[in-house]
């Protein structure tokens, strides 16, 4: 009876660790096919998980995704990772090298949450509420993220969230924004001014986890005339050098945390071509 019980824990898991970035939804077909399961046990299965709010079901399509309520973990994780302590050194580098505010801001849901800033040393300055949330779409510090999550989750996004104006300056259409989106892929950096607060630039680059997509931002602010567009490229190496040292130690606890799983689980967790969980 007990083995059996485990048996059943051991396919709710490696059900779980099927789904990811490229593969972010499956029909109960792909479930049962890729589980070696017959469909009325793979039915149950997602049933149950369904049920506890570990998956949804999008009736339309047929087609099974992870559940929102999964995120409470992402903060448990982070926690674990402690990144923003491993930022806060990197952050105080940065704002002394610009006399202007640094920051990290961490992905958390459709948003991306302030986890630690350093004041800029100067009267008029930009400094983030630790704990403040803001949109995605918008600032640097969002855009930076954005532009490296998957496209099904920009296109979740844009239907859920859509394209609020935080000001007048706000890039408001999808199609811009995708464009915009494009662009800072390919130069590894965001710059904003004006887009999240009047008078206000900033300056942001990713900090990726060990699967290439972004889990939080690297950026500089400071208010305009003083903080130039001039200046806050110059600034982009930096923050580069920053991310990589950031994200090398993030990944490098990422990965020790990754050798206590199974050799199945791990398996599935990278996406192998062979994602069928042996007997």
């Amino acid at each position: 009876m007990a083995t059996k019980t485990l048996q059943s824990l051991e396919r709710g898991l490696d059900l779980l660790f099927l789904f990811s970035a490229e593969r972010p939804t499956l029909s109960l077909p792909e479930i049962a096919t890729a589980l070696g399961l017959p469909g009325s046990t793979a039915y149950r299965l997602v049933t149950t998980c369904c049920r506890k709010n570990v998956l949804t079901r999008d009736s339309r399509a047929k087609r099974y995704e992870l559940h929102a309520s999964l995120l409470r973990f992402q903060h448990v994780l982070r926690s674990r990772l402690d990144i923003r302590r491993i930022a806060l050194p990197h952050l105080d580098e940065l704002a002394a090298l610009s006399s202007e505010t640094s920051q990290l801001f961490l992905l958390q849901g459709n948003e991306v949450v302030c986890a630690e800033a350093v004041s800029s040393p100067n009267t008029i300055r930009f400094m983030p509420e630790r704990g403040r949330a803001i949109p995605l779409h918008a600032s640097a510090l969002g855009r930076a993220v954005l532009a490296f999550l998957p496209q099904s989750f920009l296109k979740r996004y844009l239907e859920e969230v859509g394209l609020p104006a935080m000001t007048p300056h706000t890039i408001t259409n999808p199609k811009a924004l995708r464009a915009l989106l494009c662009q800072i892929r390919k130069q590894r950096y965001a710059l904003t001014f004006q887009q999240m607060y009047l008078g206000a630039r900033g300056v942001a680059v990713p900090i990726c986890g060990h699967e290439g997509t972004a889990l939080a931002s690297l950026g500089i602010s400071g208010p305009h005339p003083r903080f130039t567009d001039r200046k806050a490229k110059g600034l982009v190496p930096a923050l580069s050098e920053h991310s990589r040292a950031i994200s090398g130690m993030t990944r490098k606890l990422s990965e020790h945390s990754n050798e206590m799983l199974t050799p199945n689980v791990r398996r599935l967790r990278h996406g192998g071509t062979d994602w069928r969980p042996r007997p």
